[in-house]
């Protein structure tokens, strides 16, 4: 016979419920063979799926009967992890969308929806936070109950934080703020708090001399919303504050959007503050770091129920703003993985890192110099990728080929003939530059050009040279957007197969109709028009 709990469980997955409402109904069911075969034998008398998700729904609605005086909760139903349905009333959205970042001030410091949850009756031993902490037979065998209850020990009045590793000091604050906004996405589910976090490290990618990204960051639908800035040493509170204002401080609707404001913190040593960033563009340049705390200190457990309220509102804001945040977004900061490369936006240049072992034609410092060239004959040159300053192609220690862009460019989508023209004419107006130097791209794909914003002209450029040769070159192996007509009748990739590419990559986009469009390619794909007259056609008028 088959198991009731698995049949439950399947059909509660069928069914399409949300995370937290499969995680009460898992809940509900574990454990509990009486409900299980109660359950069951409703469902069958269902006609609907939209009957059967009211029932299930009603099951976890409904409110639990009241203890009987003198009697106790089995110890099973006090294990119960309810951490979802105790998130999904703790964490609800605000009323208003905040706009700027003195609007924070009074959602930050706003009271809790209810009380925090805690396992061992801290709310008697601290009768101080009583207001602010509850234990609850069916809540105390939750997850976030058994956190909050950690944080509360003396395990942080023992902990050295003014003479200890910045390590150290990331390990207090995870506990406090990063470690809550795991529990309370997990328990939400991403649709409900789209946060991706992440942590910087030393031995990590740096475009200039420092680090560039902050120690902590958070982003909600690929907006950079909340970061952090620390420092081990008590006295250098000042340098966490001023590193915040400097790290990503201009805020691109590449990166943004509409988003004017970012919350943060700075720690040094147990000290810590929230802020916001103004973003907006009337902000005084010396006035935009907002305090939205007193200054707290970690090791004292009044503050870290502070912090901890804190943090619970800077999850509402998060839930109250993501719904707001609108286009396509270029996440800053974020390390994105690619095929076979990492690339980073920074507010003023983009890295690129590939491990050596997987650059082509060769990963050692005679490719890497001849990478060079080629990015040093795009400079100054409209539709082709700008190398930054000091940024040109190098390998890293541990076997990482590394370049620095100073183009910010965002992937895009060509809804019209005249688009896909001025696409075209910028991006071949580059790539004519590199036919007359006698280099081959070699890897024409709508994903290896970019829209940069915000420029009048030459909107569209070329990137990612790594596959680049010299024309004529006899390929080791194709590449998969090549076919039979690609080389030529020698097996060697020239100028004219860089032209076949690009009119393949536009033919395939299927918009361009016109005849004289349709003659363009044509004339690209049978290899009549070359690089000495591409730009001379008619359908450039």
């Amino acid at each position: 016979m088959s198991d009731p709990l698995l049949i439950l469980k399947g059909e509660i997955k069928r069914l399409g419920f949300v995370s937290n409402e499969k995680i009460s109904l898992f809940g509900y069911f574990t454990g509990n063979e009486k409900n299980q075969a109660d359950a069951l034998s409703l469902l069958d008398d269902c006609d609907t799926d939209k009957e059967k998700r009211d029932y299930l729904r009603s099951l976890i609605s409904q409110p639990e009967q009241p203890v009987a005086v003198g009697s106790k909760r089995s110890f099973d139903e006090m294990q119960v992890d309810r951490t979802a349905l105790i998130c999904d009333t703790l964490i609800q959205s605000f009323n208003t969308i905040p706009n700027h970042a003195n609007d924070l001030r009074p959602l930050v410091s706003a009271q809790l929806v209810r009380k925090l949850p805690v396992s061992f009756y801290e709310e008697k031993k601290f009768p101080q936070f009583a207001e602010y902490i509850q234990t609850s037979d069916d809540e105390c065998g939750s997850n976030l109950a058994k956190h909050i209850s950690c944080l509360l020990t003396d395990i942080f009045e023992k902990q050295d934080f003014d003479d200890t590793s910045e390590d150290m000091v990331h390990w207090g604050i995870d506990s406090l703020i990063r470690i809550p906004l795991q529990i309370f996405r997990e328990s939400l589910g991403g649709g409900v708090l789209p946060i991706e976090m992440d942590r910087n490290s030393k031995d990590q990618g740096t475009t200039t001399v420092g680090n560039k990204r902050p120690d902590f960051l958070c982003w909600i639908n690929d907006v950079l919303l909340f970061k952090g800035e620390e420092k081990a040493d008590a006295k250098d509170f000042s340098i966490a504050e001023r590193e915040l204002e400097d790290k990503f401080n201009t805020f691109d609707p590449l990166n943004f959007g509409n988003i004017q404001f970012m919350l943060c913190y700075a720690v040094a040593g147990p000290n810590l503050r929230f802020y916001a960033i103004d973003g907006s563009q009337n902000a005084n340049p010396l006035n935009r770091l907002v305090p939205l705390s007193n200054r707290l200190d970690i090791k004292n457990s009044r503050d870290r129920v502070s912090i901890l309220c804190i943090v619970v509102n800077i999850a509402r804001i998060i839930r109250t703003v993501s719904g707001s945040i609108h286009g396509s977004i270029v996440p800053i900061g974020k390390r994105m993985k690619l095929e076979k490369s990492t690339i980073t936006f920074f507010d003023d240049s983009v890295e690129k890192m590939v491990p050596l072992k997987d650059l082509p034609y060769g990963n050692d410092d005679g490719r890497v110099a001849f990478l060079l060239t080629v990015y040093n004959c795009a400079k100054g040159h409209p539709g082709l990728i700008q190398i930054k300053k000091g940024g040109g192609p190098k390998i890293r220690n541990r076997g990482t080929y590394r370049v620095v862009f100073e183009t910010r460019g965002r992937n895009f989508q060509l809804n019209s003939e005249n688009e896909a023209r001025e696409m075209a004419r910028s991006v071949l107006t580059g790539l004519t530059w590199l036919h007359e130097n006698d280099y081959v791209h070699c890897d024409i794909r709508l994903p290896n050009i970019v829209f940069v914003p915000g420029i009048e002209d030459y909107k569209y450029v070329l990137i990612d040279f790594e596959h680049s040769n010299i024309s004529g070159f006899s390929p080791s192996e194709n590449l998969r957007d090549w076919d039979r007509r690609t080389l030529n009748k020698k097996n060697k990739y020239t100028i004219q197969s860089d032209l076949y590419q690009f009119a393949k990559m536009l033919r395939n986009l299927n918009i361009v109709n016109s005849g004289v469009g349709n003659d363009f390619l044509e004339g690209l794909s049978n290899k009549r028009i070359n690089s000495n007259n591409v730009l001379n056609h008619k359908w450039f008028g």
